[in-house]
C-alpha cells in the first residue's frame, strides 16, 4: 500500500519563542515543516526561508520561495508578529503602521499568495492572534491590540471566503511566555488573574494549533489559550 505524502506546514516566525515551539511540535507529529524567519535562523527543519513579512512584497517572496521547494501546502501558521507597549502620546503613524504591517497585512497577503496551493490540498490556516486585542482591550497597547483585533476579523472573513476548500482559524494565547523585560512582580500579578492558577507554556499554544490543523469541521474559530484569563474582561 503506497504511503500517503507527508503533510507540509509553513510556520512564520519559527526562529524564536512561540513560533519555534509550534514548528517543532508539528515536526514531532509527522509534519514536514518549512520554517520562516527574519533574523533567527531555525535549525532542524525540512527548509528554512528568510524574509521580512512587514514589507509589501515580503509575503509574495516567501510564497515564491515555498513554491520553489514544495509542490503542496497543507497548513499555514501565521505566527510572526511585532509586540510593542506604546502609550497614546507616543503612538504616531509609524508606530501604528509597524504593528499593522506585520501583524495584520502580512498574514492577509501571505494567505492570498498561497490560497491556491492550500486549496489544492484541502489545507488550512491558523493565525496566532492574542487575547489582548483579539478578545479584550489593553491599556497602553492601542496599536498592537488594534492589529490583533484586525487579524481576528481577517480570520473570520477568510474562513468565509475560502470555504469549503480551505479552513481558517486562530489561536489567541494569553500569558504563555513573558517578555524578558517583565519584572517578577508583574509576572505574579498577571498570573494571579488567570482562573486556572498558572501561566501557560508555548507547548499549550502548539497543541491548540495542531488541534485546529487537524479538525476537519472547524473553521472561523477563535480559540483562547489563556487559562480563562479573558473571562475577567481585562488584560492590561
Amino acid at each position: 500500500m503506497p504511503r500517503a505524502p507527508a503533510r507540509v506546514a509553513l510556520v512564520t516566525g519559527a526562529g524564536i519563542r512561540v513560533g519555534e515551539a509550534i514548528a517543532r511540535d508539528l515536526a514531532r507529529h509527522g509534519w514536514t515543516v518549512a520554517a520562516h524567519y527574519r533574523s533567527h535562523r531555525p535549525r532542524g527543519f525540512a527548509a528554512a526561508f528568510a524574509g521580512d513579512l512587514a514589507t509589501p512584497d515580503g509575503p509574495a517572496r516567501l510564497a515564491a520561495d515555498l513554491r520553489g521547494r514544495f509542490d503542496r501546502l497543507d497548513l499555514l501558521v501565521n505566527s510572526a508578529g511585532a509586540f510593542a507597549a506604546v502609550p497614546l502620546a507616543e503612538t504616531d503613524a509609524s508606530v501604528f503602521d509597524e504593528q499593522m504591517d506585520l501583524n495584520a497585512r502580512g498574514p492577509l497577503l501571505l494567505v492570498r499568495a498561497l490560497a491556491r496551493l492550500l486549496a489544492r490540498s484541502g489545507g488550512s490556516v491558523v493565525n496566532v492572534v492574542d487575547v489582548g486585542g483579539g478578545l479584550v482591550p489593553w491599556s497602553g497597547y492601542a496599536a498592537y491590540a488594534a492589529s490583533k483585533a484586525a487579524l481576528a476579523r481577517l480570520t473570520e472573513c477568510l474562513a468565509l471566503e475560502l470555504a469549503p476548500r480551505v479552513r481558517v482559524n486562530a489561536v489567541l494565547p494569553g500569558a504563555v511566555l513573558f517578555p524578558a523585560s517583565y519584572p517578577a512582580a508583574q509576572r505574579r500579578e498577571l498570573t494571579r488573574r488567570i482562573p486556572l492558577g498558572r501561566s501557560g507554556t508555548p507547548a499549550d499554544v502548539a497543541g491548540a494549533v495542531r488541534y485546529l490543523a487537524e479538525a476537519p469541521f472547524v473553521t472561523g474559530a477563535l480559540l483562547p489559550v489563556d487559562g480563562g484569563r479573558h473571562l475577567s474582561g481585562r488584560a492590561g
